[in-house]
């Protein structure tokens, strides 16, 4: 819809009732509007966020959809059933250390089963060419690409991916239209969507059914888009907000707009769409 506005969260059919899934980055923005999707949908939830302080946001998070299932209202979609369960974990993904730690969350938690993987943080650092650091350079490298692949090792080499199980990573439309600043998140972005259509390819094998896909994210109002300076997001604006087709005059994304792209990708009707890159930004980059 056209004047489409997030309402309240609801919860919905509960069609991952008794599945597992671990998103990072699940307190703010679009990892939290996606860990309320899936967990509204009766799936359990591992999430990770940075730092000690970000407990209370999972916390708030997990009364939030504790309190859905003890509605009244509740008991035509839950049928009585208890709330999945929902754990938060800290996970830096600057660090490689942190993968073990989420690994070891998954055992300890829910038994080392796993049915659903969202890869949605990201280190976000955009220097202007020539002016990167090294830390720039490297934080980049070890967050958005080594972090995801050193888990995905792990996962693949332990056989904790259940049959049918559904990957999905956030990408960036930055992919496909950079701006000054954004080469090194772009690189890293670009090597995930190449990751997403490897894993495509040797997933299935290992774990019947499997999907692989990226969602290519638009302009979204973020907590981290409002932690820009005011000049740099109306820039962002003018440039970007005209491309959007699907409503006249443009509009920013919300994260439930992106949410409910990837609750789609990992639900049954989305076992035929695999190794593939889903554009989630109102028509404004095309891909293909």
């Amino acid at each position: 819809m056209a004047d489409y506005k997030p309402g309240p969260i609801k919860l919905q059919e509960q069609d991952l009732k008794g599945k597992v899934a671990v998103v990072t980055g699940a307190t703010k923005g679009i990892g939290r509007a996606i860990t309320l999707n899936l967990s509204s949908r009766g799936c359990s939830v591992l999430g990770t966020y940075s730092s000690p302080q970000s407990a209370h946001n999972f916390d708030v998070l997990s009364h939030t959809v504790h309190d859905l299932y003890r509605a009244p209202e509740a008991a035509q979609h839950a049928q009585g059933e208890n709330a999945p369960k929902m754990k938060g974990v800290v996970a830096d993904i600057t660090s490689l250390q942190s993968t073990g730690t989420v690994l070891g969350s998954l055992e300890r938690e829910f038994g080392n089963k796993l049915d659903i993987l969202v890869l949605n943080v990201a280190y976000n650092t955009r220097p202007c060419l020539g002016s990167a650091s090294e830390d720039d350079v490297q934080k980049s490298l070890t967050a958005n690409l080594q972090w995801p692949i050193v888990l995905m090792e792990n996962i693949a080499r332990n056989k904790l991916f259940q049959p049918c199980s559904r990957v999905v990573v956030l990408s960036s439309d930055r992919v496909r239209d950079p701006c000054a600043g954004s080469s090194i998140f772009n690189a890293t972005k670009a090597g995930l969507e190449s990751l997403v259509r490897s894993w495509a390819l040797e997933l299935p094998p290992l774990f019947p059914g499997t999907t692989v896909n990226a969602v290519s994210v638009g302009l979204t109002d973020t907590p981290g888009l409002r932690s820009l300076p005011p000049a740099d997001i109306e820039g962002l604006k003018k440039q970007r907000l005209p491309k959007v087709k699907v409503v006249e005059g443009g509009r920013m994304g919300y994260p439930e707009d992106v949410a409910d792209i990837v609750g789609f990708l990992v639900g049954e009707k989305a076992r035929w769409q695999s190794g593939s890159v889903v554009a989630a930004n109102g028509g404004a980059e095309f891909l293909g």
